[in-house]
């Protein structure tokens, strides 16, 4: 290498200098990108509530009137297990699927199908249009010598009705 090879190499280096500090320092010389845009449940857009809808009044409640609005009080019931009765006294006669459901702390109801799907059909949508609001449903499965045999119950939940 010659004197003035390192002369040369110098003068490139230090020509360089600027640009590279330029990039190191936060300043890109790639034109500049819009700021990402957040994402998750928090980034949807504000939505303003109508008055009387919103958190802000409920904290504007009195201590007084926060007491009187008591916890919500609820009501049960369930359907469980199907049954087969006679429509009339011959041997012949055809069979009526039944349904049960029973109220808590007590009281229950028959509701019939034609089969058990139509029953239990039934007795969702009368429980529907009374107010009821299926909460769960416990499968129970039994097997015995190869064979399998599902129970299920469903339970139910409205608001309790005042008296």
């Amino acid at each position: 290498m010659k004197a003035g090879d390192g002369l040369r190499a110098l003068a490139l280096v230090l020509a360089l200098a600027p640009a590279a500090y330029a990039i190191e320092g936060g300043q890109s010389q790639q034109p500049e990108q819009p700021p990402r845009r957040p994402q998750g449940p928090a980034a949807g857009p504000v939505i303003k509530l109508p008055p009387g809808a919103g958190a802000a009044e409920e904290r504007a409640q009195t201590p007084a009137a926060k007491q009187e609005a008591a916890p919500t009080k609820w009501e049960y019931c369930y359907i469980k297990g199907f049954a087969y009765r006679q429509t009339g006294f011959s041997s012949s006669s055809p069979r009526v699927a039944l349904v049960y459901v029973y109220y808590l702390p007590g009281g229950a109801e028959e509701v019939e199908g034609s089969g058990e799907e139509e029953a239990l059909g039934n007795a969702l949508a009368k429980l529907g249009e009374d107010g009821w609001e299926l909460t769960a449903i416990r499968t129970d499965l039994q097997l015995q010598d190869g064979n399998g045999k599902a129970a299920s119950v469903y339970y139910f939940k409205r608001p309790k009705r005042q008296e």
